[in-house]
């Protein structure tokens, strides 16, 4: 039977489960409710598409497609291709050119003339995939928790830093200080 694509549907969640599943085996931060919103996202808002590929009844694969800016210090609009996935025995089968081909009709529709794909630097298949598609690395993005960016990039001396942790613990606050005594006159 020839795989078809199309926009997700809310309809569609139990037949998405087992993509799911294999993507969360692979993140495993992810639960049922991030699909559902991605869904309703995808529903309302015209900057955001879920796609799904199917074989009959099944679907096989699952895209994110996004109206973003890709310029760095211009507005240029762009195709953001995110959450490409494919169940393991459909790869190779051209379910994610299809996939992409959705990602080409959003582009064509919202006006843009870049597509640009994320995808985890660790997935060596997906990222051969892309560079056979064209792709080429433009930059590098990471990923940093706000605590640990805020524990590295502070101008707060340690000392206070704990001092403030400290408080917050025991459930104190900071004795008042006069504007004088602050400044030291």
């Amino acid at each position: 039977m020839p795989i078809s694509v199309r926009e997700v549907a809310m309809d569609d969640l139990v037949a998405l489960m087992p993509i799911w599943d294999e993507i969360v085996a692979e993140t495993t931060t992810l639960a049922v409710s991030d699909l559902i919103a991605r869904i309703e996202l995808s529903l309302s808002d015209i900057g955001f598409k879920l796609y799904t590929a199917w074989d009959g009844t099944a679907a096989v694969g699952v895209a994110c497609v996004a109206l973003t800016d890709v310029g760095t210090w211009t507005e240029t609009p762009g195709v953001q291709v995110s959450g490409l996935h494919v169940l393991g025995r459909f790869r190779q089968r051209g379910v994610a050119r299809l996939l992409m081909n959705a990602a080409l009709a959003c582009a064509d529709s919202w006006g843009c003339s870049s597509i640009v794909a994320s995808v985890p630097s660790a997935s060596r298949d997906a990222n051969r995939f892309l560079v056979k598609l064209g792709f080429v690395q433009a930059s590098t993005n990471r990923i940093v928790d706000v605590a640990t960016l805020r524990r590295r990039v502070s101008v707060e001396p340690r000392h206070l830093s704990i001092a403030r942790m400290r408080r917050r613990s025991a459930g104190t606050t900071v004795p008042e200080i006069s504007l004088r005594h602050a400044v030291g006159k």
